[in-house]
Formats: C-alpha cells, sequence, structure tokens
C-alpha cells in the first residue's frame, strides 16, 4: 500500500504509472515534482489510450460519502476500532474520518497542526494516532473533539501505525528505514509516546497486521518477497518465502485456524500460509494490480481486490486452499479494504471520494 512521503511518493507514482497501462487514468494526487514527470510518462505510454469504466458498483453495496472531501482521494489504510466501534478512514489531506459502521455515517475529524496529512490511523488508550508522512509526525489526538494532544516525530516516513492493546504500544512501519519503530504510550495522553525500540526488517516493512494466536501476541508484515512474523514479546523474527514476485499490502490472520493470507504485488494475487510453519497452503488470483486482502473474525471469511482491478472476491479458508464464496463488481481504483466487527467489509472509490460497504454474504 503506498503513500506519501518520499516512499510513499514513489509508491503512488508506481501505482499511477500502472493503471495508465491497465487503461485506468488520472486517480491519483501527485505531488507537483511527480506530476511533471507523470506528464511525460503519460505522452509515453499514450494518452489516447481507453480507460475503464471505473465506476461500476454491485447493487448490493451500500455508498458512503465522505461529508466535506473532494473528489479523487489516494486512500490507503482502513482500519476497524472495536475500541471506538468506528470504522477509521484516513483521507489524506481530507482529514481523518470515523465511521459508525451499522448507520455508515462518517464523522471528520479536520487535521490540527502540525498534521499536514492522515496517511494511518490507530485507536487505543483513549486516543486516535495519526501518522503524517509528509511532517514525518505521530499525532495523538482527542477521538471526541478532535484536539491535539501531543505529538512526537518519528525516525523516518512512517507507513503505517498499529495499537497493541496488550502491550500499550504503538508499532510504526518505516519502509524507508527498513524496519518497525516501536513506541510506549504513556498513562497520560498529553505526554508524548515515548521510543523504546526498533526493529530491523530488511527489505521491508510493508503492511502490519496485529494478531493474538494461542494467546500470544504476534505482529505479520511483507519484506521483498517474503513474510515476516514478529514475536512482541523479544522481536525475534521469522521470515518464509512466499511466492510472490513482490508482495504488497497487509497480511491477514485467521487466529483461530492459524492461517495468514500473505498478498502479492501483481496479478491481485493472495498466499494461503501456516501462521505457525509458514507453509503455503494455496493461492488465489483476482486479477489485476496489486493485491488488498482483509479478514473478518465474525463471518470466517478473507476478501481481495486489487487495485487496479474490478472484482472484490469472499474467500472461506481452510488448510486444504480457498473456496470462492462470492463476487461482487467494484470501482477499478480503491487502495483500501477492511473489515468490521458487524459482518460488514469495506473498500474505497477512489474516483469518487467515497466508501462501499457490503454485507457477507452480498445480496
Amino acid at each position: 500500500m503506498g503513500g506519501s512521503g518520499e516512499v510513499g511518493r514513489g509508491r503512488a507514482f508506481q501505482r499511477w504509472v500502472r493503471r495508465i497501462e491497465l487503461g485506468v487514468v488520472g486517480t491519483v494526487r501527485l505531488r507537483r515534482a511527480d506530476a511533471a514527470v507523470g506528464a511525460v510518462v503519460l505522452l509515453a505510454l499514450g494518452a489516447g489510450c481507453q480507460s475503464e469504466d471505473s465506476g461500476r458498483v454491485h447493487p448490493s453495496a451500500d455508498v458512503v460519502q465522505i461529508p466535506g472531501a473532494g473528489d479523487d482521494i489516494d486512500f490507503d489504510d482502513i482500519a476497524y476500532s472495536p475500541h471506538l466501534g468506528r470504522v477509521l478512514v484516513p483521507a489524506r489531506d481530507n482529514g481523518l474520518y470515523l465511521v459508525d459502521p451499522d448507520s455508515g455515517k462518517a464523522r471528520r475529524i479536520d487535521l490540527p497542526e502540525p498534521l499536514r496529512s492522515a496517511d494511518s490511523a490507530a485507536a487505543g488508550h483513549g486516543s486516535l494516532f495519526v501518522a503524517d508522512r509528509d511532517t514525518t509526525t505521530l499525532a495523538v489526538i482527542d477521538p471526541t473533539g478532535g484536539q491535539l494532544r501531543t505529538s512526537v516525530e518519528v525516525g523516518a516516513t512512517p507507513d503505517y501505525v498499529r495499537y497493541l492493546p496488550d502491550s500499550g504500544e504503538l508499532w510504526v512501519a518505516e519502509p524507508s528505514g527498513d524496519g518497525i519503530e516501536v513506541f510506549a504510550v504513556p498513562n497520560r495522553p498529553t505526554i508524548p509516546p515515548q521510543r523504546t525500540g526498533f526493529i530491523s526488517v530488511p527489505d521491508g516493512p510493508e503492511g502490519l497486521t496485529v494478531a493474538t494466536l494461542a494467546g500470544q501476541t504476534r505482529v505479520f508484515t511483507h519484506a521483498g518477497n517474503d513474510l515476516v512474523a514478529i514475536d512482541t514479546a523479544d522481536h525475534t523474527l521469522q521470515r518464509w518465502p512466499t511466492g510472490c514476485d513482490g508482495t504488497h499490502g497487509f497480511p491477514r490472520v485467521d487466529a483461530r485456524d492459524h492461517l495468514v493470507l500473505a498478498s502479492c504485488a501483481n496479478d491481485g494475487r493472495v498466499v494461503l500460509m501456516s501462521a505457525d510453519t509458514g507453509e503455503q497452503l494455496a493461492h488465489y488470483d483476482v486479477g489485476g494490480g496489486e493485491s488488498l486482502p482483509a479478514w473478518s473474525d465474525r463471518t470466517g471469511h478473507f476478501y481481495v481486490r486489487s487495485d487496479p482491478g474490478t472484482t472484490l472476491a469472499t474467500l472461506d479458508p481452510s488448510e486444504t486452499g480457498l473456496t470462492v464464496v462470492a463476487e461482487v463488481e467494484v470501482p477499478a481504483v480503491g487502495h483500501c479494504l477492511g473489515a468490521d466487527d458487524q459482518g460488514h467489509y469495506w473498500t474505497c472509490d477512489a474516483a469518487e471520494g467515497r466508501l462501499l460497504r457490503f454485507g457477507d454474504p452480498p445480496s
């Protein structure tokens, strides 16, 4: 999943070029310097190519509008917070949105200084934690009023932030620094998070997922062509090949059956693996570009779409493989996918600056 900052701008630009190649043009916001280069690339690839109809939506989808946001949002992160009972939708310079999973009503939290962009968000310890790739800032925000409580500058461009409730820590993925920065969250919300360590993840990290398996909390990420499992107690790593030609997105974990879905950078491919041994069990291609997976504890299903790509599949996992339960049509460009604990799964419609909510199974 891409973003802004030096690493993120490069990823966003690469996605934009890939969408031109596949005929889905003009759906990523580029900084001025990248846009100038992009104009040259657009001419080189042929500006007259026919684009796909990227606005088609399956009739079972509930369209969730993002108040106060414009069209054409380069979404990236999306996460459900049981702590708040809300879907967290960082919408870049449009701010952070908290969405009620049942009503679909979205509440906007404007970006307080010094933030310029909400690129990733997590909730816990009575606060919202927002990562800004432009300013390399990790901010602590009051979830009720949206006021800035405190902030801290991280060591490298932050990609994603996740809160670990068992340890009261924040883990910040920093691909340009080849690792994960670990912060302790003080009991007083006005005290900045305190840096307590750094975990080296060569060729990564890409994505960040916290899971508890058999009472042990682990964090899963991608690095290069591999899946990486990290013990949160001693920060030791296990690294397993996925068979992908480059990985992308968040690994998703079925903690009940100790399965993990790794995801690839091409063809919308996902790889089902053992969360204990790293054994490759099955793979599935939804087609298109970079794969974006999700998991629901409530339904026991994985979900996968690609960006760009117009199919979103529901997958039933077992140790013997992945079974397609349903497929729905989605707009071609939408760089997020997640699930709540109410039986919904969510994706983004980047060109229209909105969310789509589906029930499982779609009706």
